[in-house]
Order: structure tokens, then C-alpha cells, then sequence
């Protein structure tokens, strides 16, 4: 059973993520170029589908907290292994993309991403499962935020197809603009 104090944060991240997968359908279709052209097809696919499964995890997991007396352990647990067997996924995706030299190998990091949101997702879940832990509900709030974060960055990396991380904004003002890559 979940806290009332909890059902306003749920609300607000279930809406957030609603319009967020509505905007991500909009960038997906503005660019349909770049998910067939073979030097940017792998980023774009991967980068999209990060973002969709991250709102959508977001918004199953807020919908969820919203049932009257559910334990979100459960929808956790599954929600999270969903994450991280997509992230095991999208890695065997871009090392086969990279052998064949379609992709870069520099999607490590949407790979990494998706593997810490989906632990931390299990873990707070497991949490959950065995009694209510008021900690792992915050962890799991940390969750739906980090997805929300973490979607968003994905989402604003398919207009351009470049990295939008600090590092490589810096390498960028400093003039050594590395092109594609994640």
C-alpha cells in the first residue's frame, strides 16, 4: 500500500509521461530519414527506443501507484528486469552494428544508463516484494525521475543525432566536434 503523500509525485510523473512518449512520437516521425540510412539507423533506433521504454516504465509504474492498496514491489521487479534485458539487448544490437561498421561504439553509455535505472528499479522492487520499505519507495520515485531524465536526454539526442552530454558539449565549444555517437 502506498502513502498518500505519495499520490500527487505519481500523478504529476504519470502526466509527465504521457506527454513525453506524445512528443517522442512527434521527434520520431519529423526524422524518418535517420532510421534508414545505414550510418545513423542504429543510433536512432536505439536512442528511440531507450526513450519509449524509459517513459513508458515511468508511466506504468506512476499508473500503478495510483491502484488503491497495490504493492508496486512486483510491477517494479518486472518493470526493472524489462530495463535491464532491453539494455543486453540494445548492447549485442550496437556490437553487431559496430562489427559491421554501420554504428560507433560509443553507445556503451545508453547501455550503461538503462542498466543502472533497471538495477535500481529491481532492487527497490525486491525491497517492496518482501515488506513496505519506505526507502525503496523513494528509491523507486528516484526511478521514475531518473526515467523521465533519462528519456528526455535520449529524445533530444534524435533531432540532431549527436551527444548532448557535458563532455561532448565541451569537446564541441572547444572545436573538436566528434560527430555522431552516444
Amino acid at each position: 500500500m502506498i502513502p498518500e503523500e505519495y499520490r500527487e509525485f505519481f500523478v504529476a510523473a504519470a502526466g509527465a509521461a504521457g506527454a513525453l512518449i506524445g512528443l517522442l512520437f512527434v521527434a520520431v516521425s519529423v526524422f524518418p530519414e535517420h532510421a534508414r540510412q545505414t550510418t545513423t539507423r542504429v543510433q536512432f533506433q536505439s536512442r528511440a527506443s531507450a526513450a519509449l521504454l524509459v517513459f513508458t516504465n515511468a508511466l506504468v509504474i506512476s499508473l500503478a501507484g495510483l491502484v488503491p492498496g497495490v504493492s508496486l514491489g512486483w510491477w517494479a521487479v518486472i518493470a526493472g528486469g524489462t530495463v535491464v534485458m532491453f539494455a543486453l539487448g540494445t548492447a549485442r544490437l550496437v556490437v553487431e552494428a559496430a562489427r559491421r561498421r554501420e554504428a560507433r561504439g560509443d553507445s556503451v553509455w545508453l547501455v550503461v544508463g538503462l542498466l543502472v535505472i533497471g538495477g535500481f528499479e529491481v532492487y527497490a522492487g525486491r525491497r517492496l516484494v518482501t515488506a513496505f520499505d519506505p526507502g525503496a519507495l523513494q528509491t523507486l520515485n528516484y526511478v521514475v525521475i531518473g526515467d523521465l531524465v533519462y528519456g528526455i536526454s535520449r529524445a533530444w539526442q534524435l533531432v540532431g543525432l549527436r551527444n548532448t552530454g557535458l563532455w561532448s558539449s565541451l569537446l564541441l565549444i572547444a572545436g573538436r566536434d566528434r560527430g555522431l555517437g552516444d
